[in-house]
Parts: C-alpha cells; structure tokens; sequence
C-alpha cells in the first residue's frame, strides 16, 4: 500500500487540494484511493454519498473537505498544547482518529491512502513526536511525501492577508518584515520537508515550487502528476476555495481588526474580499507591500534555507528566480490604499460604525 502526504506548505492551493480530494471521495475510492474521514460528520457525510453511488460538491463543515487538518491540530495540541482552531469543532480524540484510520484502511483494502493537510508542515516544529506517531499506523507502507513551497517574498505577502482575513490584529508587514517568522516555518521553510523525511528515510521526496505548480495548472494537477495517480478523469471539478483579500484593501482590513469591534471588523472584511469588484482596485502583481530593505533582508537570510531546499532536489537553485526577490513592485502600499479609500462609498455599509471608520481613514489619508 502507498501512503501520501501532503504536508503543505500554506498559501500554495492546498485548499483547492482538500476540497477535490473530499468532493470526490466516491470516484477516488472505486478507484483504490482512500480519502479518509476521521470524525463523525465527515463518515456521515461519505455513507451518504455511498448510498447515493455519486460524489456531490457541497461541503457542510469544514471537517468534512480538510479532515486532516482537523487530525493534525488535534496531534499539534496534544504534544504542543496550542488551542485547535475553532472551526474545527467537537472533534474526537487523537486515539480515536487514528484508530479509524487504520480500521477505514483494514475494511476498505485501498492501494492508496492521501493525508492532506498544510497543517502537517508544523509538526517538525511544533509536534515533532507526532509525525512517528502518524507514520505508525502504516508500519507497511510506501511512503511519498509531497511538499510545496512559495517564493519566500511572495508567500510572505500571502500569508499576511491571511492572517488579516481570518482577523488577526497583526503589523503592517512593511514595518514588522520578517521579525514575527525569523523563528518558525514561515520563514524557515526547511523545517517542513526536513523532519518528515529524517522520520522516512525511505520515503520520496516531492518538494515542488509554486511556480512550477501554477506551471502545469495548480496544486490538483500537479499533485496528480507527481504521484501519478488517475484523480482527474471523471472527477468533479473543484470551485475555487480559500479567496484572498485583494492586496490593495488589505491595510484597511488590518486597522479594522485594530479599531473596530469584532463584528464590524468582520463585515468589513467580508466586503472587501466578496464586494469590491467592481471599483477597479490596483491589481495585486503592481503594489509593493514589503519596500527595498525588508526585500533585502529576505533575500540575505533565506540564502542558507534556500541552499538547504536546492540541496533537497539536487539542483543549483530550488526558486529559479530567486534573485527577484530583491525586485520591488512599482506602487507603493500606502499609495495602493489611498486609490482604494478613494473609491469606497462609505454609506454602503449602512451603519454607523462603518461609516466614521471609513471616513476617517479617507481624512487621515488626505482624501
């Protein structure tokens, strides 16, 4: 039996990922390729697409598209203790997840197991003694592990509009750089793939750029080459999931997460990812969000992790274009809000509270 993870990194499409692999369960598992669920909604949600004999697209929880990562905060939790994210609710124990694994394994008689989660590439970091823990239940397995990663500029930029969209009172990265991620996975990327294979030895290795990845169609189909597993044919398309805020809102949301209470600042957010297209906002590849001297420092600290992950796939370079990281965009943030600001109607919010924080965003920008 093979066994394949995916162990992220974020902003890299595991989500389109997640979401594929769980909307096509059905197919998949005629197939000889086991998705599994680890909790009850999502064994729930499976047995009735088994009784129907056809893959359906609706998810109703996110448990049910990402039961991996509802596995491996639960994992994180137990040797880190860090709080499980709360959209992960009313989840099992880790014994009990595990051990449906192995029975869903046993009863199924699969070729291929996937475990997907971006939340895999913390366990080195974080839960190290949990990736023994995971790789234990398949004793007998071909192991492959799949791992992307971004362009360190770029994923940095991504990583802090998710923070902002999901409401994390943060820094402008302008001002802050790398300083929150000098010491974790999001600045040192080789502490995603390195302990997985140090507890697999055996197992290969796909470590795979972003750009490559955008290269050959996105995250489903480059996973489905690098493994060569048959998962498209027949399969549901997917729609796309995890939507970013665009580059030029992204300040206006981080000083609501400051200012406004935690519903107006949700509100705000929401408009700004689902609501704003058509105000003909600066396109995201034009606006700088880093400046010259934190794109400078990327570059001379990343070096060392960069030799590491080339060293990984035996090749000169793992980022091909790695020296554009130095390379900044021609509109500066500050300026890309003002153009934002100047083309937000305050009085469609229709509250109060809205209304002043956009106004007095405009007046502190001269507009």
């Amino acid at each position: 039996m093979r066994l394949i993870l995916y162990i992220g990194h974020h902003k890299v499409g595991s989500t389109a990922l997640q979401a594929f692999l769980a909307q096509n369960t059905v197919s998949l598992l005629k197939r000889g390729i086991l998705y599994p669920a680890v909790e009850s909604m999502g064994f729930a949600h499976f047995l009735a697409k088994m009784l129907r004999g056809e893959d359906t697209p609706e998810f109703e929880h996110v448990n049910i598209r990402e039961p991996h990562s509802a596995l491996a905060y639960r994992m994180i939790s137990d040797e880190a203790h860090r709080p499980i994210p709360n959209q992960f609710r009313k989840l099992p124990g880790s014994p009990q997840m595990l051990a449906a694994l192995k029975n869903q394994v046993r009863r199924l008689e699969p070729h291929t197991v996937i475990l997907a989660s971006e939340a895999f590439s913390n366990f080195g970091d974080a839960a190290p003694g949990q990736i023994d823990r995971l790789l234990n239940i398949f004793p007998d397995a071909e192991v492959q592990i799949y791992c992307a990663l971004r362009r360190p500029d770029e994923y940095l930029v991504s990583w802090h509009g998710q923070r902002i969209k999901v409401g994390e009172p943060i820094r402008p990265l302008r001002k802050a750089g790398i300083t929150p991620y000098e010491n974790n996975i999001h600045f040192n990327f080789d502490r995603v793939p390195v302990p997985w294979m140090e507890n697999a030895p055996g197992a290969k290795l796909s470590l795979r750029s972003y750009t490559d990845i955008l290269a050959v169609g996105g995250s489903i189909e480059d996973f489905a080459r690098e493994t060569g597993l048959d998962l498209l044919d027949g399969s549901l398309p997917v729609e796309r999931h995890n939507k970013s805020l665009p580059l030029a809102t992204v300040e206006i949301a981080r000083c609501a997460n400051h200012e406004l209470p935690e519903e107006e600042a949700r509100r705000l957010r929401d408009y700004l990812l689902w609501e704003t297209g058509d105000l003909d906002l600066l396109p995201n590849r034009d606006i700088e969000m880093l400046g010259t001297e934190n794109r400078n420092t990327i570059a001379e600290r990343f070096a060392p992790i960069h030799q590491i992950l080339a060293n990984l796939v035996d090749k000169d370079a793992f980022f091909h274009d790695y020296d554009a990281i130095r390379e900044g965009k021609p509109i500066p943030e500050i300026d890309a809000i003002a153009d934002t600001l100047g083309k937000i109607d305050p009085t469609v919010f229709e509250n109060t509270i809205l209304e002043n924080f956009i106004g007095k965003l405009k007046h502190d920008y001269g507009i």
